[in-house]
């Protein structure tokens, strides 16, 4: 792309000269304004770049450089943090540091630059050193580079929250403790709220790591109440359609990159099946995670969104009762296994039929406006709990058990029965699920029990080309008597 407009735009000397690190300036602007183009979804670069029809529209309303000043009005209006002029604290003056993704968008330029260095290198044959460890470099900054901006992103948006008090309040944000010294500094030496909160916010989260997919969003759930991965999977999809991506396919590629990053922080990318070799890497591998990282950030700003929603009930989390029976509650444990082992075993021991099915149900579940919370067991085996809320209480629904021998997904009747679920609600839904094979007598078999088994669906019943599409829609029907759809 920058070779096409390199040869249909006349780009002056001054332009073409070097910025500060090296770079040509309208290379630097181009990947800068794209970006920002990006994040107001006018172009998606998702696999390379293209228009959307909100971008079409904008070339259509704003012609000319009335399109790039239209273009810095909004990013400049939807990114920077709102402010309260009605305030009793002075507003801060601007920061001079660039904007929170200019500045993960540099960050990335210079991991782009040590790639580009790279490529040159090798094709100079140079062997005085290994060339490769510039890509392995450049992997490193890319993921620093997104750990700074989840930083600067949540601190922004959090000091939007406090110098707006007319907007929602995600619970993780109220709940954010203060030291009595900032209180008393607002409170009795009228010291502004903007520069004391933003400093104690960037102590607060300076302690953090935000590569790992699950340490990202709990810090963004500081800020809002978006179901993130969901949503930026969402995303994703939309921006090509051809390519489509789940919320743990998301969450995998991110748990790669930040494993590639510490392999090569911690062992020099040790590679384990070659002893005192390096794990090789390349200049489009190292390219494409810095674009990747890029493309999914910008997911995430359109994700979050320019304001906050309203908090709904059922999106405050609770903690499961301590009573809670059956396998259900080994899932709170230690939590010895994790999405991506979970997966794994999926995928090794599941035939492709039962595997499919086991997937989408899995998938279904953090889609749903009710679900709660996975919970992953700790037993000899990988397994994974939904928790969802019910309108008056927490439970967990399903669960999903696998190993060599087989693959069940489990029914946990009675732990929404002693979590509030009417003998209707579990009736109907023991009747939907009773069409599939091997379990026409489920409901009289759960009548006889007063609803407190646990029954497992076998993989004869998973295999079902139709099951995915019973077992989904018996869960939607179940949970639409407990939340507004």
């Amino acid at each position: 792309m920058r070779k096409e407009v390199e040869e249909r735009v006349p780009i002056g000397p001054e332009l073409r000269a070097p910025n500060a690190h090296g770079q040509a300036r309208w290379w630097a602007q181009l990947g800068f304004r794209t970006g920002e183009a990006a994040s107001l979804g006018w172009m998606t670069k998702r696999n390379g770049w293209a228009i959307t029809e909100a971008g079409v529209r904008a070339l259509q309303e704003f012609p000319g450089t009335e399109f790039y000043r239209e273009l810095a009005r909004q990013y400049r209006a939807r990114r920077l943090p709102p402010q309260n002029t009605n305030a009793p604290s002075p507003v801060p003056p601007r920061d001079p540091t660039p904007a929170a993704f200019e500045q993960f968008q540099q960050n990335l330029e210079y991991a782009r630059q040590l790639v580009d260095g790279g490529r040159n290198l090798e094709r100079l044959a140079v062997g005085s050193f290994d060339v490769t460890d510039l890509y392995r470099a450049a992997w490193t900054q890319a993921v620093a580079a997104l750990d700074h901006w989840v930083t600067r992103e949540i601190v922004d948006r959090a000091m939007g929250l406090a110098l707006t008090p007319e907007l929602p309040r995600p619970r993780k944000f109220n709940s954010l403790s203060i030291p009595v010294e900032l209180f008393e500094k607002v409170h009795h030496h009228d010291e502004p709220l903007g520069e004391t909160f933003r400093a104690h916010l960037e102590r607060h989260f300076s302690f953090m790591t935000f590569q790992n997919p699950d340490k990202i969003k709990e810090g963004f759930a500081h800020v809002s109440e978006v179901n993130l991965w969901v949503r930026v999977a969402e995303v994703l999809t939309a921006q090509d359609t051809r390519n489509p991506i789940t919320a743990d396919g998301v969450r995998t590629r991110l748990r790669e990159i930040a494993w590639r990053r510490n392999n090569i922080a911690h062992t020099a990318d040790h590679d384990p099946d070659r002893t005192g070799q390096k794990t090789p890497i390349t200049a489009d591998e190292a390219e494409a995670t810095i674009e990747w990282l890029e493309t999914m950030a910008i997911a995430i700003q359109l994700a979050l969104g320019d304001s906050l929603p309203e908090v709904s009930p059922d999106a405050i989390r609770t903690t499961p009762s301590a009573t809670e029976a059956g396998q259900a509650d080994r899932s709170r444990g230690k939590r010895t296994w994790d999405e991506p082992s979970f997966l794994q075993a999926v995928e090794q021991y599941c035939p492709a039929d039962v595997r499919d099915t086991l997937l989408a149900v899995y998938r279904h579940a953090e889609s749903h406006p009710s679900f709660h919370e996975y919970y992953f067991g700790e037993g000899a085996y990988p397994s994974v709990t939904a928790w969802f809320n019910l309108g008056s209480d927490k439970a967990s629904v399903w669960s999903v058990y696998t190993g060599p021998a087989k693959s069940v997904l489990a029914v946990n009747f009675g732990s929404v029965r002693n979590h509030g679920a009417s003998r209707e609600r579990m009736a109907r839904l023991a009747e939907r699920l009773a069409i599939l094979p091997g379990a026409a007598r489920l409901r009289d078999q759960l009548e006889s029990a007063d609803y407190g088994k646990y029954p497992s669906l076998q993989p004869s019943a998973l295999a079902r080309p139709e099951a995915r599409e019973i077992i989904i829609a018996a869960l939607n029907e179940f949970l639409a008597g407990g939340i507004l759809l």
